[in-house]
């Protein structure tokens, strides 16, 4: 497996799976918003332009503001997924703006930082979710993946000849 397509895999993870600690870690399975609940189950099943478009259509509709967040927070981790890393961005950067608690958001717009190859920003975020969550496994392989990522991309540049 590609290591991108690990770091996605772990987004997905960590968007969809149960909290695993105390601070907030929310999806929106189970919210009383059908469309939210609809799009994370369909990007959970590995449907993600389903899923981005039933949540999109979901945070057109009343719900609560952490509702909103986690759904945010999913469309970033399915267009991580889905490599569109430039429009994860934006939702990565809105859920964390509706809830700075969620340490799944973190790992999610880690993972789109590496892909526009950001790195400091993408381990700035992994630190940051372990603030929140110190014991989460899923935050600690994303550490390794970042620093793999970025020593990767430091060895590639150092063999390519420089352009004259």
């Amino acid at each position: 497996m590609h290591r991108l397509a690990s770091l996605a895999a772990l987004i997905l993870l960590s968007a969809m799976a149960p909290a695993l600690t105390v601070a907030q870690s929310a999806t929106v399975i189970g919210s009383p918003n059908q469309l939210l609940t609809d799009g994370a189950r369909a990007m959970e099943a590995g449907r993600f332009d389903e899923g981005v478009r039933l949540t999109l259509a979901g945070l057109e509709q009343p719900s609560k503001p952490t509702d909103i967040a986690a759904g945010h927070s999913n469309i970033c981790a399915a267009y991580a997924y889905l490599k569109r890393f430039d429009e994860a961005l934006p939702h990565c950067n809105q859920a964390l703006e509706l809830d700075n608690t969620n340490w799944r958001t973190y790992n999610n717009r880690a993972a789109v930082f590496v892909g526009l190859k950001k790195f400091d920003l993408a381990m700035t975020d992994v630190n940051a979710g372990l603030e929140l969550a110190p014991d989460s496994a899923t935050l600690r392989k994303s550490r390794q993946v970042v620093t793999e990522h970025h020593e990767a991309f430091v060895r590639d540049r150092r063999r390519k000849p420089k352009k004259a």
